[in-house]
């Protein structure tokens, strides 16, 4: 049975889709970036998703894991953050791409500035240097882009 694309399943189903392409929108934003300025990647998602895998499901994880859990774990986060977008736009007639995306994309750095910080894997914004604020934050605004973009053409 297919579901109406304003349906509470449908703004879910593109809220995950948008989440997606809202991803490969930040992950190529990065690639590029990393590469101009000749720096390696974070691997803060795999952190993340270690200390999970091996707090909660009590399962090591090698060193060799950690490149495939940094691209899972940063694909499902981005992903998944859509779906949050897809159940606040709702039925709605969604935001503008540009407004509603900025500030999504805002929103999903400000979580990060506390649950990194919380979790010991990076300093509290009041202690990180604007070189490294300002290129996170323009990461997560294309994702919120990407995301709101990706949204409204998928209405």
């Amino acid at each position: 049975m297919a579901r109406h694309p304003h349906s509470p399943v449908g703004a879910v189903a593109r809220g995950l889709v948008a989440g997606a392409i809202g991803t490969a929108v930040m992950t190529a934003g990065q690639t590029a970036y990393y590469k101009i300025m000749g720096a390696e990647g974070s691997m803060t998602p795999a952190e993340v998703a270690k200390r999970i895998i091996e707090g909660v499901l009590h399962r090591e994880v090698s060193d060799e894991q950690m490149q495939m859990l940094n691209n899972a774990m940063h694909w499902l986060y981005g992903t998944s953050w859509g779906v949050a977008y897809g159940i606040a736009a709702g039925d709605r007639s969604s935001p503008s791409a540009l407004k509603g995306g900025l500030v999504f994309g805002t929103t999903v750095w400000a979580a990060s500035l506390v649950h990194l910080p919380a979790m010991k894997l990076s300093p509290p914004i009041w202690e990180m240097p604007p070189s490294s604020i300002a290129p996170d934050w323009g990461f997560h605004a294309l994702y919120g882009l990407g995301v709101g973009t990706a949204y409204r053409a998928l209405a």
